[in-house]
């Protein structure tokens, strides 16, 4: 999943185009890595890829918790 990403430690919102964070911590984002490409925002395991967002605030709960599955 991570190819062609840079790995960084950084709150989802400060994250730049070709960055990817793991969200260990409790909370709407936990279990999923959350990145960024040229399209928006995206949840991702090593397994799955949801599509982009305008924003990691408008991925939907039911994106997440599928994902979230997947991992």
């Amino acid at each position: 999943m991570s190819k062609g990403y840079r790995k960084v430690i950084r709150r989802v919102t400060d994250l730049s185009v070709g960055e990817i964070t793991w969200c260990k911590h409790s909370g709407r984002y936990a279990g999923v890595s959350i990145g960024r490409d040229e399209d928006g925002f995206f949840a991702a395991t090593h397994r799955a890829r949801s599509k982009s967002f305008e924003s990691p605030g408008v991925i939907p709960a039911k994106t997440l918790k599928w994902i979230k599955s997947t991992g």
